[in-house]
Protein backbone atom coordinates (compact mmCIF):
# COMPACT_ATOMS: atom_id res chain seq x y z
CA UNK A 1 0.00 0.00 0.00
CA UNK A 2 1.57 3.47 -1.15
CA UNK A 3 1.32 6.36 0.87
CA UNK A 4 -1.43 9.08 0.43
CA UNK A 5 0.81 12.51 0.33
CA UNK A 6 -1.43 14.90 -1.28
CA UNK A 7 -1.36 16.59 -5.00
CA UNK A 8 1.74 18.32 -5.99
CA UNK A 9 3.90 17.64 -2.96
CA UNK A 10 6.61 19.53 -3.14
CA UNK A 11 9.81 21.15 0.07
CA UNK A 12 9.16 25.00 -0.04
CA UNK A 13 11.81 25.40 2.79
CA UNK A 14 14.63 23.22 4.13
CA UNK A 15 17.07 23.58 7.15
CA UNK A 16 14.89 24.41 9.64
CA UNK A 17 14.56 23.77 13.19
CA UNK A 18 11.46 21.80 13.81
CA UNK A 19 8.93 24.21 12.42
CA UNK A 20 5.47 23.62 14.15
CA UNK A 21 3.41 27.19 12.92
CA UNK A 22 3.75 28.71 9.63
CA UNK A 23 1.56 31.65 8.50
CA UNK A 24 1.15 34.03 4.84
CA UNK A 25 2.09 37.41 4.11
CA UNK A 26 0.10 37.92 1.24
CA UNK A 27 1.98 41.78 1.40
CA UNK A 28 5.52 40.11 1.15
CA UNK A 29 4.42 36.82 -0.60
CA UNK A 30 6.07 34.96 1.81
CA UNK A 31 6.07 32.70 4.51
CA UNK A 32 6.27 32.76 8.00
CA UNK A 33 8.03 29.83 9.91
CA UNK A 34 8.96 29.70 13.88
CA UNK A 35 12.03 27.45 15.12
CA UNK A 36 12.51 25.36 17.88
CA UNK A 37 15.14 27.72 19.76
CA UNK A 38 13.05 30.96 19.07
CA UNK A 39 13.60 31.71 15.73
CA UNK A 40 11.21 33.40 13.22
CA UNK A 41 12.29 32.20 9.46
CA UNK A 42 10.68 34.15 6.11
CA UNK A 43 10.68 32.60 2.84
CA UNK A 44 8.93 32.73 -0.36
CA UNK A 45 6.47 29.54 -1.81
CA UNK A 46 9.34 28.90 -4.50
CA UNK A 47 12.13 28.03 -2.49
CA UNK A 48 15.17 30.13 -2.60
CA UNK A 49 16.95 31.55 0.21
CA UNK A 50 15.31 31.28 3.82
CA UNK A 51 15.92 34.66 6.01
CA UNK A 52 15.97 34.62 9.77
CA UNK A 53 14.07 37.27 10.92
CA UNK A 54 14.67 37.35 14.56
CA UNK A 55 15.70 35.12 17.28
CA UNK A 56 13.63 35.19 20.87
CA UNK A 57 16.09 34.87 23.77
CA UNK A 58 15.32 31.29 25.25
CA UNK A 59 12.25 31.07 22.89
CA UNK A 60 10.16 27.46 20.91
CA UNK A 61 7.64 29.37 18.42
CA UNK A 62 4.53 27.38 18.05
CA UNK A 63 1.30 28.71 16.57
CA UNK A 64 1.51 32.57 14.52
CA UNK A 65 -0.74 35.06 13.53
CA UNK A 66 0.07 38.54 11.26
CA UNK A 67 -1.40 42.03 11.86
CA UNK A 68 -2.11 44.46 8.90
CA UNK A 69 1.39 46.31 9.63
CA UNK A 70 3.10 42.71 9.09
CA UNK A 71 4.02 41.63 12.80
CA UNK A 72 3.94 38.94 13.66
CA UNK A 73 2.10 37.18 16.92
CA UNK A 74 3.63 33.87 17.86
CA UNK A 75 2.81 31.62 20.33
CA UNK A 76 6.34 31.26 22.41
CA UNK A 77 5.21 28.02 25.48
CA UNK A 78 9.05 28.48 26.78
CA UNK A 79 8.03 32.17 28.35
CA UNK A 80 3.92 31.70 28.42
CA UNK A 81 3.48 34.71 26.17
CA UNK A 82 2.69 35.66 22.71
CA UNK A 83 5.48 37.62 21.26
CA UNK A 84 5.62 40.32 19.11
CA UNK A 85 7.95 40.62 16.19
CA UNK A 86 7.88 43.79 13.86
CA UNK A 87 9.33 42.99 10.23
CA UNK A 88 12.66 44.66 11.44
CA UNK A 89 13.21 41.92 14.08
CA UNK A 90 12.11 43.86 16.97
CA UNK A 91 10.50 41.95 19.75
CA UNK A 92 7.92 42.50 22.57
CA UNK A 93 5.25 40.74 24.20
CA UNK A 94 1.85 41.04 23.31
CA UNK A 95 -0.77 40.88 25.80
CA UNK A 96 -0.59 39.27 29.61
CA UNK A 97 0.83 35.46 30.45
CA UNK A 98 -1.43 33.00 29.17
CA UNK A 99 0.51 29.67 29.97
CA UNK A 100 1.35 27.58 27.60
CA UNK A 101 0.18 29.59 24.38
CA UNK A 102 -0.18 27.33 21.53
CA UNK A 103 -2.33 28.86 18.31
CA UNK A 104 -3.25 32.42 17.75
CA UNK A 105 -6.20 33.72 15.39
CA UNK A 106 -7.45 37.14 15.05
CA UNK A 107 -11.00 38.46 14.71
CA UNK A 108 -12.24 41.03 12.86
CA UNK A 109 -12.35 43.38 15.72
CA UNK A 110 -8.90 43.02 16.32
CA UNK A 111 -8.99 40.43 19.09
CA UNK A 112 -6.54 38.05 19.11
CA UNK A 113 -7.84 34.29 20.35
CA UNK A 114 -4.90 32.39 21.78
CA UNK A 115 -5.01 28.38 23.01
CA UNK A 116 -3.93 27.52 26.24
CA UNK A 117 -2.97 23.59 25.81
CA UNK A 118 -2.85 23.12 29.68
CA UNK A 119 -0.70 19.57 30.59
CA UNK A 120 -0.54 16.83 28.67
CA UNK A 121 -2.92 14.00 30.00
CA UNK A 122 -5.03 16.45 31.60
CA UNK A 123 -7.64 18.37 31.08
CA UNK A 124 -6.45 21.66 31.99
CA UNK A 125 -6.90 23.28 28.52
CA UNK A 126 -8.29 26.68 28.34
CA UNK A 127 -8.98 30.15 25.87
CA UNK A 128 -7.29 33.30 26.04
CA UNK A 129 -8.59 36.48 24.31
CA UNK A 130 -6.17 39.43 24.09
CA UNK A 131 -7.62 42.81 23.17
CA UNK A 132 -5.56 45.26 20.32
CA UNK A 133 -4.16 47.03 23.64
CA UNK A 134 -3.22 44.07 25.36
CA UNK A 135 -6.03 43.64 27.68
CA UNK A 136 -5.87 39.95 28.42
CA UNK A 137 -9.08 38.15 29.75
CA UNK A 138 -9.29 33.59 29.94
CA UNK A 139 -12.73 32.73 28.03
CA UNK A 140 -15.33 30.84 29.65
CA UNK A 141 -15.33 27.46 28.65
CA UNK A 142 -14.66 24.00 29.89
CA UNK A 143 -11.61 22.78 30.79
CA UNK A 144 -10.01 21.37 27.36
CA UNK A 145 -8.21 18.24 26.46
CA UNK A 146 -4.51 19.75 25.30
CA UNK A 147 -5.98 22.75 23.46
CA UNK A 148 -4.18 23.41 20.24
CA UNK A 149 -5.00 24.71 16.80
CA UNK A 150 -7.69 26.86 15.95
CA UNK A 151 -9.21 29.07 13.38
CA UNK A 152 -12.54 31.42 12.50
CA UNK A 153 -15.05 29.83 10.42
CA UNK A 154 -18.18 32.42 10.36
CA UNK A 155 -19.14 33.13 13.37
CA UNK A 156 -17.69 30.45 15.40
CA UNK A 157 -14.30 29.90 16.54
CA UNK A 158 -13.20 26.29 15.83
CA UNK A 159 -10.57 24.50 18.21
CA UNK A 160 -8.34 21.23 18.01
CA UNK A 161 -8.56 19.31 21.77
CA UNK A 162 -5.46 16.66 20.36
CA UNK A 163 -6.32 14.42 23.57
CA UNK A 164 -10.57 14.26 22.82
CA UNK A 165 -9.23 13.47 20.21
CA UNK A 166 -11.07 16.24 17.79
CA UNK A 167 -12.82 19.32 16.75
CA UNK A 168 -14.87 21.57 18.44
CA UNK A 169 -16.35 25.19 18.10
CA UNK A 170 -17.97 28.15 19.67
CA UNK A 171 -19.80 31.19 18.73
CA UNK A 172 -17.34 33.82 18.72
CA UNK A 173 -20.42 35.64 20.38
CA UNK A 174 -20.16 33.37 23.43
CA UNK A 175 -22.15 30.17 23.90
CA UNK A 176 -21.51 26.51 24.48
CA UNK A 177 -18.75 24.40 22.68
CA UNK A 178 -20.27 21.85 20.22
CA UNK A 179 -18.58 18.97 18.78
CA UNK A 180 -17.30 19.41 15.35
CA UNK A 181 -15.29 15.85 14.89
CA UNK A 182 -13.98 13.50 16.65
CA UNK A 183 -11.08 11.53 15.20
CA UNK A 184 -10.11 8.42 17.16
CA UNK A 185 -6.53 7.09 17.32
CA UNK A 186 -5.08 10.53 15.56
CA UNK A 187 -3.07 13.29 17.85
CA UNK A 188 -4.79 16.66 15.27
CA UNK A 189 -3.06 19.64 15.93
CA UNK A 190 -3.55 22.63 13.08
CA UNK A 191 -6.85 23.94 11.01
CA UNK A 192 -7.06 26.10 8.08
CA UNK A 193 -10.66 27.05 6.27
CA UNK A 194 -11.00 27.17 3.26
CA UNK A 195 -13.35 29.37 1.33
CA UNK A 196 -16.13 26.29 0.57
CA UNK A 197 -16.53 26.41 4.10
CA UNK A 198 -13.87 23.07 4.81
CA UNK A 199 -11.66 22.24 7.92
CA UNK A 200 -8.29 21.29 7.03
CA UNK A 201 -7.06 19.32 10.16
CA UNK A 202 -3.64 18.60 10.05
CA UNK A 203 -2.73 15.66 12.33
CA UNK A 204 0.93 15.15 14.55
CA UNK A 205 0.19 11.57 14.35
CA UNK A 206 -0.10 9.35 12.62
CA UNK A 207 0.88 11.83 9.63
CA UNK A 208 -2.41 12.71 8.14
CA UNK A 209 -4.09 15.82 6.92
CA UNK A 210 -8.32 15.59 6.40
CA UNK A 211 -10.48 17.86 5.25
CA UNK A 212 -13.80 18.26 6.72
CA UNK A 213 -16.86 19.26 4.20
CA UNK A 214 -19.58 21.65 5.28
CA UNK A 215 -21.86 18.87 4.91
CA UNK A 216 -19.77 16.51 7.34
CA UNK A 217 -17.84 14.28 4.95
CA UNK A 218 -14.01 13.39 5.76
CA UNK A 219 -11.69 13.22 3.70
CA UNK A 220 -8.20 11.52 4.35
CA UNK A 221 -5.98 14.30 1.80
CA UNK A 222 -2.70 12.97 3.30
CA UNK A 223 -1.51 9.41 4.73
CA UNK A 224 1.75 9.15 4.77
CA UNK A 225 2.78 6.09 7.13
CA UNK A 226 6.15 6.43 6.27
CA UNK A 227 6.89 9.20 7.57
CA UNK A 228 9.47 10.19 4.25
CA UNK A 229 7.16 12.38 3.10
CA UNK A 230 4.89 14.48 5.53
CA UNK A 231 6.20 14.38 8.73
CA UNK A 232 4.18 15.35 11.47
CA UNK A 233 2.08 17.82 10.16
CA UNK A 234 1.45 20.21 12.54
CA UNK A 235 0.07 24.15 11.27
CA UNK A 236 -1.59 24.29 8.35
CA UNK A 237 -1.92 27.70 5.97
CA UNK A 238 -3.24 28.86 2.78
CA UNK A 239 -0.97 30.80 1.17
CA UNK A 240 -0.39 32.20 -2.89
CA UNK A 241 -2.24 34.83 -4.91
CA UNK A 242 -5.26 33.31 -5.05
CA UNK A 243 -4.86 31.26 -1.48
CA UNK A 244 -4.72 27.98 -3.33
CA UNK A 245 -1.74 26.56 -2.35
CA UNK A 246 -1.55 24.75 1.02
CA UNK A 247 1.55 25.11 3.40
CA UNK A 248 2.34 22.04 5.72
CA UNK A 249 4.37 23.18 9.22
CA UNK A 250 6.44 19.79 10.58
CA UNK A 251 7.26 19.62 13.98
CA UNK A 252 9.29 17.27 13.95
CA UNK A 253 10.88 17.54 10.94
CA UNK A 254 13.48 20.33 9.23
CA UNK A 255 11.16 21.02 6.42
CA UNK A 256 8.19 23.09 5.03
CA UNK A 257 7.00 21.53 2.17
CA UNK A 258 3.17 22.53 0.38
CA UNK A 259 0.60 20.59 -1.68
CA UNK A 260 -2.39 21.84 -4.08
CA UNK A 261 -5.16 21.47 -2.26
CA UNK A 262 -7.83 21.80 -5.20
CA UNK A 263 -9.91 24.60 -3.19
CA UNK A 264 -8.78 28.24 -1.73
CA UNK A 265 -8.57 28.82 1.33
CA UNK A 266 -10.57 31.65 2.78
CA UNK A 267 -8.87 34.77 3.41
CA UNK A 268 -7.60 35.13 7.12
CA UNK A 269 -8.04 38.77 8.83
CA UNK A 270 -4.82 41.03 9.63
CA UNK A 271 -6.20 43.76 11.29
CA UNK A 272 -4.32 46.90 13.08
CA UNK A 273 -3.44 46.10 16.16
CA UNK A 274 -2.50 48.90 18.61
CA UNK A 275 1.10 48.58 19.90
CA UNK A 276 1.12 47.60 23.52
CA UNK A 277 -0.06 45.96 26.41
Amino acid sequence: MKPVIGRGLRTIAGGLDHPEGVCWSPDEKAVYAGGEAGQLYRFALDGGAVDTVATVPGGFLLGMALDADRNVYACDPNSGYVTRISPDGDVQRHGERVGYPNYPVFDGDGNLWVTDSGAWDEVTGGLVRIAPDGATERVGVPALRFANGCAIGGDHIYLVESQMPGVVRMPLAGGELEPVVELPRTVPDGLAVDAEGGIWIGCYQPNRIYRLDPGGALDMVVDDWTGEYVMSPTNLAFAGDQLDVLVLASLCGWAVKAIDPGVAGAPVVRPKVVAGG
